[in-house]
């Protein structure tokens, strides 16, 4: 999705390198309606992160009406906003507009084949975005409790029905978001995480059944 002579070139490109591109549309809504019309349901979508008409909004919706469609955003510099929607939406790659049309039909590829494609530079962006503290997704969640339970990057892929690399991408997010730098201390931070929110519980129910008071009654269980 992009604008103007930018979804020209990209629809373009595409074809000539054997592509099939079923249209361009200038935002998720008119995608939405094309499939609500009966279009095919296309393997891969390119977003042109940079339009304002999308971008990263228009990434988060077509996740949430398309989850199985892979998603490869295309954009001029990696910002903050940028990293936030790869991480908690889990687009599945990145490209930026000065690499060369070859590096981005490569990325396409890499996208329909499963594996998680992020530019130079992307770590180190991915950490600095992390200093703002982010609760993990979902997905993060899980691939955390089966890298917690013993299981390996194969394992857990098998486990989840996705690439290795793609948990390997996804492990970075969660070890740039906890502060970490290995799965050991992904799960012990974690582990605490739960202790205390145990704690914080378990002091908000003693709160609730003394009725912030000194002075406890008796519950009522004549009905």
């Amino acid at each position: 999705m992009a604008d103007g002579l930018v979804a020209e070139a990209l629809a373009s490109m595409l074809a000539r390198s054997g592509s099939r591109v079923v249209g361009s549309y200038a935002d998720s809504q008119g995608l939405k309606a094309a499939l609500d019309d009966g279009l095919q349901t296309p393997h891969a979508v390119v977003v042109d992160a940079e339009n304002p008409v999308a971008g990263p909004p228009a990434a988060r919706a077509l996740r949430q009406a398309c989850p199985d469609m892979k998603l490869l955003l295309l954009c001029e510099q990696i910002s903050p906003d940028l990293v936030r929607c790869v991480m908690e939406e889990q687009i599945e790659g990145v490209v930026l507009t000065s690499d060369a049309p070859e590096e981005m039909i490569l990325a396409l590829h890499h996208v329909l084949e499963g594996r998680a494609v992020m530019p130079a530079g992307w770590h180190a962006a991915s950490l600095e975005s992390a200093t703002v503290a982010r609760p993990l997704s979902i997905r993060e969640r899980e691939i955390l409790e089966l890298a917690s339970s013993g299981l390996s990057n194969k394992e857990i892929a098998e486990r989840l029905v996705i690439s290795t690399n793609t948990v390997k991408f996804h492990l970075r997010g969660i070890y740039s978001s906890l502060g970490v730098h290995n799965r050991v201390q992904a799960s012990q931070t974690m582990s605490q995480s739960h202790g205390s929110r145990d704690v914080r519980d378990a002091d908000q129910d003693q709160t609730q059944l003394s009725g912030g008071s000194n002075d406890i009654e008796p519950p009522d269980i004549t009905g």
